[in-house]
This record gives C-alpha cells, sequence and structure tokens, in this order.
C-alpha cells in the first residue's frame, strides 16, 4: 500500500504514518492528511468447516480447534509420554532402593509430573480464537498454561487476512503440509495469528477472519472523525520536526 499525499503527490515515508488514526504527514510539503485503505480482499476457495472444528458467530466470532490430530509425529507429545514413563519408573526404583536420599525420588517425582503435565497440555487443550471489533484474542484451553497465556493482534491498520505454509514445512517437504494465518497491515507488516495448521484449517479460519474484518471495520466506508483531526496533525507535526531536526 502506498499513501499518497493530495497537495503534492508525494509518498510519504512509514515513518511518517500513523495507522491506529488513519493519518499521515508529507515530509516533502508538510501537509497533514487522512488516508482510507484499500479495498482489498482475499482471493481464496471456499471451503466449509474442517472435521472437529467448532464455529460460532454472534455478536463476537469464536472459533475452536486442536492442533493435535498427529500425535505420533509430535515431538512435544512423543518426548513428554517417554519422559514422563522413564521419570516415573525412576521413581519407583529410588524409592525403593535402600539408603537413598530422600531428594532423589522427589526430585524424579517432580519432573514425572511436569512431563505429564506438558502432556496433558499437548493432548487436551484446544486452540481457541475470539474475533471482536477491535482485535483477535488466541488462546489455549481448557488447562491454564503459566507459560502461555495467549496473545491478542489489534486490528487498526489491518488489511486483509491471509494463509501461507509456513518456511518449516517448505523447506522440510513434511508430507502433510503446514500453514500460517497472518493479519496484513496498511504498512505491509505481517502479524501472525496462528501458526502449524493443516491447510483446510487454515484457508477457513483465514475466510472467516477476513469476512469478519470487512464487515466489522467497513473499510470501504472509512473516514477520520473531524474532532479528531487537529490533533492528529498536531502529532503528526511534532513527527516531521524530531525527524528533520534529527537529520
Amino acid at each position: 500500500m502506498q499513501v499518497i499525499c493530495p497537495n503534492c503527490g508525494e509518498k510519504a515515508t512509514a515513518e511518517n504514518i500513523n495507522i491506529q488514526k488513519m493519518t499521515a504527514v508529507c515530509a516533502a510539503c508538510d501537509t497533514v492528511f487522512p488516508f482510507d485503505l484499500p479495498k482489498v480482499k482475499a482471493k481464496r476457495r471456499k471451503v466449509k468447516p474442517p472435521v472437529k472444528f467448532t464455529l460460532r458467530d454472534n455478536e463476537s466470532l469464536q472459533m475452536e480447534f486442536w492442533t493435535n490430530f498427529r500425535l505420533d509425529r509430535s515431538e512435544a507429545f512423543l518426548s513428554s509420554l517417554f519422559g514422563g514413563i522413564g521419570a516415573m519408573v525412576l521413581t519407583l526404583m529410588l524409592i525403593g532402593g535402600k539408603d537413598t536420599p530422600f531428594i532423589l525420588p522427589l526430585v524424579s517425582l517432580l519432573i514425572a509430573l511436569a512431563l505429564f503435565s506438558r502432556l496433558a497440555l499437548t493432548v487436551v487443550n484446544k486452540t481457541h480464537i475470539e474475533m471482536d471489533e477491535e482485535s483477535i484474542k488466541v488462546t489455549h484451553k481448557p488447562i491454564p498454561n503459566p507459560f502461555d497465556q495467549g496473545y491478542e493482534v489489534a486490528l487498526a491498520g489491518v488489511t486483509v487476512i491471509q494463509y501461507e505454509e509456513t518456511a518449516i514445512s517448505k523447506k522440510e517437504a513434511f508430507d502433510t503440509p503446514r500453514y500460517r494465518v497472518w493479519a496484513e497491515m496498511a504498512d505491509g507488516s505481517h502479524r501472525t495469528i496462528v501458526n502449524d495448521v493443516i491447510e483446510d484449517y487454515a484457508i477457513f479460519i483465514a475466510q472467516q477472519l477476513d469476512e469478519r474484518l470487512h464487515m466489522d471495520t467497513g473499510l470501504d466506508t472509512f473516514q477520520v472523525e473531524d474532532s479528531r483531526r487537529l490533533d492528529d496533525e498536531a502529532d503528526m507535526r511534532d513527527v516531521v520536526k524530531t525527524s528533520q531536526s534529527a537529520r
């Protein structure tokens, strides 16, 4: 996407674009102006919800699904399973041993419990995606994971939701290719929404999110409010002054 100054026709640089306020400033003539997002629609084939995929579309769009369909090839699953069993066997052996310090079986038991907890997270948890008018939230439930609190992708400045095969899937030539779904911003940058999903999941997720994005944001009629324009111009002029002084 290129943001062109309506006064002199110069292209606004990335540092002079405020995506959240949809306002830009021209470094050439110092004109502050609003801009609209382009009318972009991803080209993809329509697909039905994949098997074991839950979709709810009410006030917010909600999706939930498992990504553990190939446990026999999941490193997290296999290492947790065999590691947990091994640690538990070692714990029982240490408990039955004579003159074994109490701390050794305790440590081995804690390791086993940690590995089995990881195993449960891999097998039981689903990926949950919730999209409202402001953001896309991604979490993993129902078992809480202190090391994975989920993440959020703000919709401000998002132009389209797309999907592509992951780099490692292409490099390793997976027999079941894996994909990521990402949001493209007005400045051309990408923000990952979900990663490591099969193609049907990626297509359906991207399709649903993109349709909701265009429905909720009203991209075709978006306008900067006049009441905020003066504040936006002041902010952007400060950016230009700072940039010019730095040069």
